[in-house]
This record gives structure tokens, C-alpha cells and sequence, in this order.
């Protein structure tokens, strides 16, 4: 049989899973804001205005004051508004790079194009004016954030109370024209929704894609390792099968969230509102793309066919282990070869699925292969992590130094290719500062930017620094303590991804963050150790078995 964990560990690890359900508990009841409207009503959104004059003006001044009473008046006495002028004025009348062609603010059907002649009226005349509007409740009185002027003149729309949805721009990339923000609201275009558990949803889904990531990063390698008939890792296949086999948590854990936001139970993607769709043009346009049907064949697709080749592949190679041969061998070779081809369009297709249309205006070619790069990385960690376990525990009786070695090779080289195209990325966006592209960054660098960058240089500087002799690679500590810092990277690599496009600048990390990782983590492995006990550790019928027990390097 397989590796067989003991009693205790077991223990620890559904102990992981019932401290990490309480610490979720205990921060969900302790920031009742995020999940119950009656508590925490607020709404944040930022404006643009053509009115010429300076912060110190007392028509700015009044301006500024009939602006309040309108929206106040729309909405009723039941909210307090205020308004946030230190952006000041920004005097060059072009620094509002036009929003011209696509138009982001848009009321849908026959008028759309109306709006869109209106709304560049209001960009191109005269020096354009940034205002950050607080909406609460008046009987709450609680302090909100204020928003971030966006740098590059592109003011972007940001709701900050995790559930309003104005029907504007379309979730975070839209700009309201101040003189028409009353009677949006008089009219219903924009409201103040109750506040939705959207950071609860927003963390599933980190932690849903994270691990499921990981099981998809083996089985990618797993797949690699026959497809090329490699020979060296043969003695740790059943690793890569037992890491790829809890892929069905994580799969899990992404059908809640679709389903919950196909429903409607949460908004963490605008293209799926109706009304968000009929009244912004760039969301309309890729409704051929992005529409409810489509997108559930693909993630059935995706789920299927991943599924599929990780029962296979274990299914196969335990009836190499009873019947011998070489049949099953040249079946794996092809087979893996197949998968390639599957994984090579959906990795990508999946990340612009189920990350990408978070932020539905922007888009980049690069994305899907980064996103990859990492789940790769994620994979490699933890086949290292639960080898290196293994083997202090007297299991992997044919793997030695050469193997681990191996291995480590892989997460430097892989680290760097991460880092690469995370650069290739940003720099690319960045420097080029087209409004509907950079705007993902500087959201990212408004509101997270310690955690961006921080993640970064975790993620490429440790790796570059520790892994780059061939002694650290081969050194379980040091493998295991910078894999861990690098692995807890790139689950906030994939938290930058997710929340700044749900929850905005209202981020926190606190219990129910903490909680739930350490929930999916002890699950994850539960599943992991279940599947290496499933099957013996070595695959005894391998022709190559003999070239990896002798591996050298």
C-alpha cells in the first residue's frame, strides 16, 4: 500500500480545518459590516467636473455645496453625503486621455451613443475637475474611507461598500460626469444597494482557484513528465498523482462562487448583471464572449477535462503496476501529450474566466500565462513540501539529494519565469498608459501597494538570492522555510488578482482571511495524504524506473 499518515497527523490537520471554520466564524460575526446591510450602509464613488477654478475659489466652494444638496435630495434624508475635493483641479484639459472611443458611461439601448457624445463634451472642454463622494447612512455615522484620485487623469468609479453596483461604467472602470450624478440617482441609474458579503465570496474564490491551482500545477507536470518520457522522476510520480489528486477541492469551491454569482447571490462579476451589460458599451461588446451560457460550457469543459485526465492517469499507471509492459507506458506518452494540448488553451482561457472578467474592462494577452507560471510554481512547492515530508518519515526509500535537487532547479527556473512575465506585464502597461489598460495597476498601486510589491519581491528576490547555489537546493531547510515565505507569495499573488476588482479599497487580512486559508490548507492535504495512501509509492513496471532510482546530478 501507500504512505500511510499517522493518527496525530490527522488529527492536526482536521484540527487545522475546525481552527480555521472558527477563526471564519469569529471574523465574520466581529465585522458584521461586510455581511449585513442594517449595520454598514455606505457607498463611495468619484466624479469628474469641467469647472474652471481652483480649490480656494468661492465658486468652487459652491459648487461643490450645490452638489451635495442635489444628491442629498435625490436620495432622500436617509443619507449623509459627503464630498472629498483635495485632488483639486487638474488643469491640463487633455489629461483625461479622452475616454473617448469606448465611452464608459453609458444608459444602454437606443441611447447609448447620445451618452457617449455627452460624456466627451464633458472630457475635452476645459480643466477637469476630481470629486470623491462618501454616501452613508445617517444613523450610522461611521467614518469611511475616502477614495484615490487615480493617477493619468482616467477617474474611475469605485464602490467601496462591497455590494453597491451602480449601473455605470460597469464595476470600477466608469466615470460619472458631476452634472449628471443627481439625477442618475433620481432615476435609479445609480443607487445604494445593501451591502452584500462580498469579501466572504471574494476569499472563497482566492482560496478556491489557489489550490486548485496547486493540483492543476502537478497534474500539468505530471502530464509533462510522460508526454516527454522523462526518466529521472519516475520514483516521485505517485507524489505528482497524490498533490493532483485533491484537485476536487478547489473545483468545489469555484462551482460555489460561479453558481452563487450565476444566481445572483453575490456580484464579483458585473458581466453577469443584465442591467450593467445593456448600459456599458465595452461590457456589451464582449457579451459573444462573456454571457452566462457560454462561460458554463467552458467551466464545465475546463472541470471536465482535468477530472478526466487525473483519474486517468492514476487509473493507468496502477494497471502498469499489476500488469507490466510497456502497453500502458506508450499510452501515458500519448496520452500526456494529449492533455498538453488541452492545458495549453485552457490554462489560459480559464484564468480569463475566472480571474480576468473580475475587472471586465481591462484586458491583457500576457495574463493567462502568467497566471500559469504561477500555478505552476504553487504545484512544484508543494510536491517539494510533501516529499521532503515523506522522506523524514523513512517513506521515498529511492528518492535522494539528486532528485530533490531536481526539483529545486525546477522552483528557481520557474520563479523567474513567473517574475518575468509579471514585469513584462506591468511594464508593458504601465509605460504604454492607455487608460483602459492601466487602470488595473493603479488601482493595485493605490490601494494594495505594500502587498503588491511586497508579493514581488517575495516572490523574485528570495528565490534569486537562496536558490541560485546548488547547496540551498539540495538543503531541506532551506528549501522548506523559503518555499513556505514564497508559497504564502503567491496565495497573495492570486489575492491581488481578485480583490481589488470585489472589494476595492476596502480591503482587509484579518480572521476570516486567516481562517479560511488554514481551512482549505488542512483540507488540501487530507486530500493529498488520502491519495498517496491509495496507491504504492513506487510504480514498480515503469520502464524507466531503474534510470531514476540512479539518478545523479
Amino acid at each position: 500500500m501507500g504512505f500511510q499518515v499517522s493518527d496525530k497527523v490527522k488529527k492536526i490537520l482536521f484540527g487545522l480545518i475546525g481552527l480555521g471554520v472558527i477563526l471564519m466564524v469569529v471574523g465574520i460575526f466581529t465585522q458584521k459590516r461586510y455581511l449585513f446591510p442594517e449595520v454598514h450602509d455606505d457607498y463611495h464613488l468619484t466624479v469628474i467636473s469641467n469647472f474652471e477654478g481652483y480649490a480656494g475659489d468661492t465658486d468652487y466652494q459652491a459648487a461643490l455645496t450645490d452638489l451635495k444638496k442635489e444628491v442629498e435630495t435625490a436620495l432622500g434624508e436617509e443619507y449623509v453625503v459627503t464630498i472629498d475635493d483635495k485632488s483639486g483641479v487638474c488643469t491640463d484639459p487633455h489629461h483625461d486621455h479622452g475616454h473617448d472611443a469606448e465611452g464608459h458611461d453609458h444608459e444602454g439601448g437606443e441611447e447609448t451613443h447620445e451618452h457617449e457624445d455627452d460624456h466627451s463634451d464633458h472630457a475635452h472642454h476645459g480643466p477637469a475637475v476630481v470629486w470623491h463622494i462618501s454616501i452613508a447612512h445617517a444613523g450610522h455615522g461611521e467614518e469611511h474611507s475616502e477614495g484615490e484620485n487615480h493617477e493619468g487623469g482616467h477617474v474611475t468609479e469605485e464602490h467601496a461598500d462591497h455590494g453597491s453596483h451602480a449601473h455605470v461604467g460597469g464595476h470600477g472602470h466608469g466615470t460619472i460626469p458631476a452634472e449628471e450624478l443627481a439625477s442618475k440617482f433620481e432615476s435609479g441609474e445609480l443607487s445604494v444597494k445593501d451591502a452584500e458579503n462580498r469579501r466572504l465570496w471574494s476569499n472563497l474564490l482566492v482560496n478556491g482557484f489557489f489550490f486548485f491551482g496547486i493540483a492543476l500545477g502537478a497534474l500539468f507536470y505530471l502530464g509533462l513528465h510522460y508526454a516527454t518520457e522523462s526518466g529521472w522522476g519516475v520514483v516521485l510520480l505517485r507524489v505528482f498523482e497524490g498533490v493532483s489528486s485533491a484537485i476536487w477541492l478547489g473545483m468545489a469551491a469555484l462551482l460555489v462562487v460561479l453558481l452563487a454569482a450565476t444566481f445572483g447571490m453575490n456580484d464579483i462579476y458585473p458581466w453577469m448583471d443584465s442591467e450593467t451589460v445593456n448600459s456599458d458599451a465595452i461590457i456589451y461588446g464582449k457579451g459573444a464572449y462573456l454571457n452566462k451560457g457560454f462561460f458554463w460550457i467552458r467551466i464545465i469543459a475546463y472541470f471536465f477535462v482535468f477530472g478526466f485526465f487525473m483519474m486517468w492517469f492514476r487509473k493507468t499507471s496502477r494497471k502498469e503496476d499489476e500488469e507490466g509492459g510497456v502497453e500502458h507506458h506508450f499510452k501515458m506518452y500519448r496520452r500526456g501529450a494529449l492533455f498538453l494540448v488541452f492545458f495549453a488553451v485552457f490554462s489560459s482561457t480559464m484564468a480569463w474566466d475566472i480571474i480576468m472578467s473580475i475587472d471586465t474592462h481591462w484586458f491583457s494577452t500576457l495574463f493567462g500565462w502568467y497566471t500559469f507560471s504561477g500555478i505552476w510554481l504553487s504545484g512544484m512547492i508543494m510536491i517539494m513540501m510533501v516529499t521532503l515530508y515523506m522522506k523524514s518519515k523513512g517513506a521515498l526509500e529511492f528518492v535522494n539529494e539528486n532528485h530533490i535537487h531536481d526539483v529545486g532547479k525546477w522552483m528557481f527556473a520557474i520563479s523567474f519565469l513567473w517574475s518575468y512575465l509579471w514585469f513584462s506585464q506591468f511594464m508593458l502597461i504601465w509605460y504604454s498608459n492607455i487608460p483602459e489598460e492601466v487602470t488595473y495597476f493603479i488601482a493595485r498601486f493605490n490601494d494594495y501597494k505594500y502587498i503588491f510589491m511586497g508579493m514581488f519581491a517575495v516572490n523574485f528576490v528570495l528565490p534569486m538570492v537562496f536558490f541560485m547555489s546548488r547547496d540551498t537546493k539540495r538543503s531541506a531547510p532551506y528549501l522548506i522555510v523559503i518555499g513556505l515565505i514564497i508559497f504564502i507569495g503567491h496565495w497573495f499573488d492570486v489575492f491581488c488578482m481578485v480583490m481589488p476588482g470585489t472589494v476595492f479599497a476596502e480591503w482587509e487580512y484579518g480572521m476570516l482571511e486567516i481562517g479560511m486559508f488554514m481551512a482549505f490548507l488542512g483540507g488540501f492535504l487530507l486530500l493529498v495524504f488520502k491519495g498517496l495512501a491509495s496507491a504504492p509509492l513506487v510504480q514498480k513496471n515503469h520502464p524507466y524506473l531503474q534510470e531514476s532510482i540512479h539518478h545523479e546530478f
